[in-house]
């Protein structure tokens, strides 16, 4: 795509070396478009001449002049008029100046996308778990870098946006990673084992914590099962967990991992080790989003408007993980506003068997 792109910025910045009394109906390009320093260099210099007192055979000699203000020596000596002229002979059609402008923006929104992507995945992996708040809000600045790329597209002509904003042919879907950025399989461990051997931990941390931020799927079948108990006041050990745990769809916890667990177990640590986990597994998934959006904007079938939703729906597991993070550090008294369990049932004389066998 970077060699079209260099194309069509050539063809815009050569439309207007051609026709220079159309720049101020391009006004919705920033200079921040272009791919090459120097070519954003030139659009700005060209946006400053007042072409309406320049004559037509007049116009490379007034560009020259400009040039020549420029303060960086490189692009100076890279904008000779030998290239603006090679630039004004590259326009194929002039009068498809606009198109070109659209071009140039969409492969402008693409590339801001893609950086975005990398700068969420470098945040991801070089921040420390318990900095994992101050992480994500590297996603909320990208979803407000997105929602200025919108409005930047938005600004663009109608007939420009009618004529690029296509649907995809085909359903767009990004390659999957090939391994996770983040794991604490010690937390995930010490966390559930710990809710094992003193359920009612588990009223501190079923607001915020979900099965789905552990990575190891019996460990996290076993919250899901006891977190499921919880809510009905059902009684919780390892075989109530997992007759639970066998109601749900996918992976159940074997004997030997509720064996472990049940011998593992330790009380009052779950809140803080749970903790761990959801930073843990919000890292991993701002990784993920990073790696969605920087897939996406390599797809050169999705337009603007397209590559922006998709960006945006990538986002959005990242900002509920903010949310919940927040809550976790700002609301762990709301733990004891939830309704007690009621108590045990009383112990019952043992019935002797009936003399015939049950019939089910």
């Amino acid at each position: 795509m970077n060699r079209l792109t260099h194309r069509a910025e050539e063809a815009l910045l050569g439309a207007m070396l051609f026709r220079p009394e159309a720049l101020p109906a391009m006004r919705w390009i920033p200079a921040g478009a272009f791919s090459r320093p120097d070519h954003a260099a030139l659009w700005q210099t060209l946006n400053s001449i007042d072409f309406s007192k320049v004559a037509l055979n007049e116009v490379p000699a007034a560009v020259s002049a400009a040039v020549a203000q420029i303060e960086d020596q490189g692009i100076r000596h890279t904008l000779t008029p030998d290239r603006i002229a090679a630039l004004a002979n590259a326009c194929p059609t002039p009068s498809s100046a606009l198109l070109y402008g659209g071009m140039t923006l969409e492969a402008a929104i693409h590339r801001s996308v893609e950086q975005a992507g990398e700068q969420l995945r470098d945040t991801a992996r070089r921040t420390e778990t318990d900095r994992a708040r101050q992480a994500l809000e590297q996603a909320d600045k990208t979803g407000k870098r997105l929602a200025s790329l919108d409005r930047a597209w938005a600004a663009a002509p109608e007939t420009v946006r009618n004529l690029l904003d296509t649907q995809p042919v085909e359903e767009i879907a990004t390659v999957p990673r090939t391994e996770r950025a983040r794991t604490d399989l010690q937390a995930e461990g010490e966390t559930v084992a710990s809710l094992l051997y003193q359920p009612g931990q588990l009223r501190e941390v079923t607001g915020w914590l979900r099965d789905k931020d552990f990575s190891h799927p019996q460990l996290a079948a076993v919250y899901r099962a006891m977190a499921t108990l919880d809510e009905r006041h059902a009684p919780i050990d390892p075989l109530t967990v997992a007759w639970e745990a066998q109601r749900h769809p996918g992976t159940n916890p074997s004997d030997q991992v509720l064996a472990e667990l049940e011998q593992a177990g330790m009380g009052g640590t779950a809140a803080f080790t749970a903790e761990r986990v959801l930073h843990t597994a919000a890292l991993d998934r701002l990784d993920a989003a990073g790696h969605d959006l920087r897939n996406y904007a390599r797809h050169p079938a999705l337009a603007p408007s397209a590559l922006v939703g998709h960006a945006e729906q990538a986002l959005q597991p990242v900002q509920d993980d903010h949310q919940r993070i927040q809550h976790a550090e700002r609301e762990p008294e709301l733990a004891s506003d939830k309704e007690p369990a009621p108590a045990a049932p009383s112990p019952t004389r043992e019935v002797p068997a009936p003399a015939h066998e049950m019939e089910i």
